[in-house]
Formats: structure tokens, C-alpha cells, sequence
């Protein structure tokens, strides 16, 4: 996805949320740092490309490698503890559409999002998002694609949110009654935002999903990975027969790609834009 000017902004305020238990002194300066940066930087690039220049200069700034590791835990602890109930409810739920629920209960948990910086209630949000269909519903495509495949591409978004995409992995081994001969679970290979790495996907058990292993995109920093549109992740896509792509970082990075299916909420008016729905929308989107 193309940059648009209302990003540039938006980096700034990201910037200003990651630093917020600092000192205004220091957050001043980064904050000038991050403006030199979105003046000099190539606007051709893509957002997440951006993003990952704007994380690694408050890194860089602050010393610290995770600003967001309690928070990712945290998010974690409270979206296992909801696990239980969810798995009840969706049990009491006729077969036949189990799987669509599970599928918008994961788009659902797309909003824990702490990039945008904005206030979240994700029960609140479960129920509103249960209570609506997506914007964009192509669940007929995925749903075709999810019975006869081998192999699936998992680009995962935020902690937390894998607590849901768990669930929705497990719903799809149900309806297809066998497994997949291998799920390629992808999360971020270093700290960027909130985004899911390893230690999250193997503290909510995703690790413990039948045939997984585990991809790593990078964070922009030399060793964690390629980027979202490096040659090596369009060959990821090319190996799988199902490609599901998680939240808007992912959208932005890939959606340049055929044979994915994106499931998300546009949260902010740049994403709604290029999709073509209203914010706050919920989106199953396969190109």
C-alpha cells in the first residue's frame, strides 16, 4: 500500500505514545529526531517501511528494545483468561456456523492495536463485531480455501489478538476434521509496537497448534527477518495454499500480493480510504 500524507502525522503520534513514561525532555528531542527523519525520508516507501525507521530511531533514543513488552504480556494474561468462555460459547453454537463466528472473533481482537493510540474495550468490541457482518465479506472464498488446503500462511498482528487467532485456527482443524500438513504461524522476528513475537505466540500456546512452525518478519533492525515486501515473503505465499493476513500493518505491507485473505478492522480514515469502507469497519477481503 502506497503512503498517504495523513501517515506522516500519525508516525509522530506514535511516536509520542511510545514514549510516554519518559521524561518531556527527552521526548521533546525524540520527537524532533522522528520530524527531521519524516522530512529527509523518501516518501515512496511504504508506511510499515517507515514505521520501522521511526521505531528504530526511539530505540536508538531511549536505550530501551520493547517499549511495549509488559503491555504485550498483559494483553496476553487477559485475552487467555477470556479463552474458556469463548471456547464454551462457540461449542454451543450450531456447526455450520462456528467457523464464521470464530473467523469474526478474530478480527475482532484485531483491535488491540496500541499503534494508532487509541482507547480500546475489546469485550464491548466482540459483542459489536458478533452483532454486524464485515464491510468486505468474501468468508465464502476463505471458507472454500480453508477446505481444501494443505498448507496455511498465518501473517499474525498484535499480542492478545493471537489469543483469537488461536481460536479461529482450532474452529477451521474442526471443520475440515484433519489437520493441515504444516500452518506457518509468521510474527515478528524484534519489538516493534505491539506486534506479536515468538515468546507471545508460545505463551498462548499457538506452539501447541498441530504441524506449526514459526516464520519471523523483521522490525526493521539487521537479524529479525525480511521485510513484508522482500522476495523471500512472496515466496512464503507462493509455498501455501491459504494465506491469511492479519490487521492493517500486514494490509499495508502486503496487499500488493494476490492469493491473501485479509481479515481486519480499519481503525484509522487512511486504511477505510483504501478499502473502501468506514472506519471501524471489519473487513474478510480475498484477492
Amino acid at each position: 500500500m502506497k503512503l498517504y500524507l495523513d501517515c506522516i502525522p500519525c508516525f509522530q503520534k506514535q511516536a509520542l505514545y511510545a514514549t510516554k513514561d519518559l521524561d518531556n525532555q527527552l521526548r521533546a528531542k525524540i520527537l524532533k529526531k522522528v520530524m527531521y527523519l519524516l522530512y529527509n525520508i523518501g516518501w515512496e516507501l511504504t508506511p510499515d517501511e517507515i514505521a520501522h525507521k521511526v521505531y528504530n530511531l526511539v530505540r536508538g533514543e531511549t536505550g530501551i528494545a520493547d517499549p511495549y513488552k509488559e503491555i504485550k504480556k498483559k494483553s496476553n494474561e487477559t485475552v487467555l483468561k477470556m479463552y474458556p468462555k469463548l471456547k464454551m460459547e462457540l461449542k454451543n453454537v450450531r456447526k455450520k456456523d462456528r467457523l464464521y463466528i470464530a473467523a469474526n472473533l478474530a478480527i475482532a481482537g484485531n483491535i488491540i492495536d496500541f499503534g494508532p493510540a487509541f482507547e480500546f474495550d475489546l469485550e464491548k468490541t466482540i459483542e459489536e463485531v458478533l452483532n454486524k457482518k464485515p464491510a468486505i465479506d468474501n468468508f465464502d472464498i476463505l471458507l472454500k480455501k480453508i477446505m481444501s488446503s494443505q498448507s496455511l500462511l498465518y501473517f499474525a498482528d498484535n499480542a492478545g489478538e493471537i489469543v483469537l487467532d488461536k481460536i479461529f485456527i482450532e474452529e477451521m482443524l474442526e471443520a475440515r476434521e484433519k489437520p493441515f500438513k504444516y500452518i506457518s504461524f509468521v510474527v515478528k522476528g524484534g519489538p516493534i509496537i505491539n506486534d506479536a513475537m515468538m515468546d507471545d505466540a508460545h505463551e498462548v500456546g499457538i506452539n501447541k497448534l498441530p504441524n506449526v512452525v514459526f516464520y519471523r518478519l523483521g522490525n526493521g533492525q539487521e537479524g529479525t527477518g525480511p521485510n513484508r515486501r522482500d522476495d523471500d515473503v512472496k515466496e512464503w505465499i507462493r509455498q501455501h495454499d491459504l494465506v491469511i493476513s492479519k490487521g492493517q500493518g500486514n494490509f499495508e505491507g502486503l496487499s500488493e500480493n494476490s492469493g491473501i485473505c485479509f481479515m481486519l478492522m480499519a481503525k484509522c480514515p487512511v486504511i477505510a480510504k483504501e478499502l473502501g469502507v468506514n472506519i471501524m469497519d471489519t473487513v474478510i477481503k480475498c484477492q
